[in-house]
């Protein structure tokens, strides 16, 4: 798989994206939680200083400047528990009392110092060492400037640490996140070639390659089924195709020999104007089978496409089976067959009234066509947990059971001298017409005969058209 694939295939880009949607979700989380906690421990530094600024106060008030000064000097030496940083000055600048190194010079308000490292202080650092301090400076009065802070190693310490914590943070977000998107875009971009390869194959003429399913029942199975089903149909469509093309090539070369040998006898030998008359009906009537063969593939090919669907709606089946009884009743009484029916009223499925009409008619009429005088041919409706069965079913020769699944193939005839009428398109057209209803088309041996079957399902459960 190459690199520059993988880094423009959308899985690694849908993974770097939601990277980055990660990592800006931990940025605002490490952001929130620095700042809550930055601001509680600031907020606790204000709140000693505070403290010691209302102590100092108070003893500035009792006890006067002098008494400052031992106060100062007992909290720089760390007295009582106490702490801190802290400068006295007076109003010429002079120090009077605290532990801030020289040099450094508080100004008033709250205020951050870098203070040089020199021991000697709890809390200091050794010599060389820097010591970030926090307070403020206040003046007392015209003549002093007291200055209390405490020391913001700690919290610095913590800001370091969380900053450090949100740089390995998000940098491992993103490490991570890509390695997923690459892994991600690499499955999925596995996928999709397999889908190419196909593709190419079946564009070089392999029309029997199918997209490999995992069984994992996701996206890509279900889009790898559903275009398996495409294929399969447009495989079945191309071979059906191929198959017209030879039948045709097969089929109509005999009768299209027979009309250029009446024409060229007529031409030859005819004597008078009745040969001719008489050679002119017989091709006439060659012409019109030729033209019914071609009218019959058109109207298959047309049922085939599906655009009769949009017609569909509910149909009488019942009204249908009886247009049909009445039509060919007269027809079986004059060939000497029973036709002998049983159907139930008000049976209705979802479909086209003519193509089902023209179903059953094509169903009687081979019946009628390949049984003898005196058979039976019985017409049935019923009814079902499985929906609606209608049965066409004789007791005559039949049809043998290696050819059940060929009938209904296009020019397919049992006898391959073509000794009787028809183009063999008569079961073609019914399978037709059953797969555009979605009906399952059985035929089977009806000991002795055959019996053909469609199931549709009942006008409440069909789809709509």
């Amino acid at each position: 798989m190459r690199p520059h694939r993988l880094l423009h295939s959308t899985g690694f880009r849908t993974g770097l994206g939601y990277a980055a949607l990660f990592a800006a979700s931990v940025f605002v989380l490490f952001g929130v939680i620095y700042w809550q906690t930055a601001g509680y421990m600031e907020r606790q530094l204000r709140a000693v200083t505070e403290t010691d600024f209302h102590t100092l106060e108070s003893v500035l008030r009792h006890a006067g400047v002098e008494g400052l000064r031992h106060a100062i000097d007992a909290r720089t030496r760390g007295e009582h528990g106490h702490g801190g940083w802290f400068l006295l000055l007076d109003g010429q600048g002079t120090r009077l009392a605290g532990n801030l190194p020289p040099g450094v010079r508080p100004r008033e308000g709250w205020q951050q110092l870098v203070l040089p490292g020199s021991g000697g202080h709890a809390g200091e650092g050794e010599s060389g060492e820097h010591r970030v301090v926090q307070g403020e400076g206040r003046a007392l009065s015209r003549d002093l400037l007291l200055f209390v802070g405490q020391d913001a190693g700690a919290l610095n310490e913590m800001r370091e640490l969380w900053l450090s914590a949100l740089a390995w943070g998000v940098g491992a977000t993103l490490l991570l996140a890509a390695l997923g998107g690459a892994f991600m875009g690499a499955a999925a971009l596995r996928r999709v070639e397999a889908i190419n390869r196909v593709a190419g194959d079946i564009v070089a003429g392999d029309l029997a390659r199918r997209i490999p399913v995992r069984g994992t029942e996701d996206e890509f199975d279900t889009l790898a089924t559903h275009l398996n089903r495409m294929l399969a149909r447009i495989q079945e469509l191309m071979e059906g195709m191929r198959q017209v093309s030879n039948d045709i090539a097969h089929d109509l070369r005999t009768p299209l020999g027979r009309l250029r040998q009446t024409l060229e006898t007529a031409r030859r030998d005819a004597g008078s104007v009745a040969d001719y008359q008489l050679a002119v009906d017989h091709a006439l009537e060659q012409t019109d089978q030729i033209l019914e063969t071609f009218a019959a593939l058109l109207r298959i090919a047309q049922i085939e496409s599906g655009a009769r669907r949009s017609r569909f709606q509910r149909v009488d089946l019942s009204a249908v089976l009886d247009t049909v009884l009445d039509a060919y009743l007269p027809v079986a009484e004059d060939a000497g067959h029973v036709l002998h029916a049983r159907i139930p009223p008000g049976i209705h499925v979802r479909g086209d009234r003519e193509l089902l009409v023209q179903a059953f008619a094509n169903l009687i009429e081979n019946a009628l066509r390949h049984t003898p005088a005196g058979s039976r041919i019985e017409l049935a409706l019923d009814t079902g947990p499985q929906g609606v069965t209608a049965t066409v079913a004789d007791d005559g020769p039949g049809i043998p059971a290696e050819a059940l699944d060929k009938v209904t193939g296009r020019f397919y005839r049992l006898e391959s001298s073509r000794s009787t009428s028809g183009s063999g398109l008569g079961l073609s057209l019914v399978a037709a017409i059953a797969a555009l209803h979605e009906a399952e088309l059985r035929l089977a041996d009806n000991a002795p005969g055959l019996r053909v079957t469609l199931q549709f399902a009942a006008a409440d459960a069909a789809p709509a058209g």
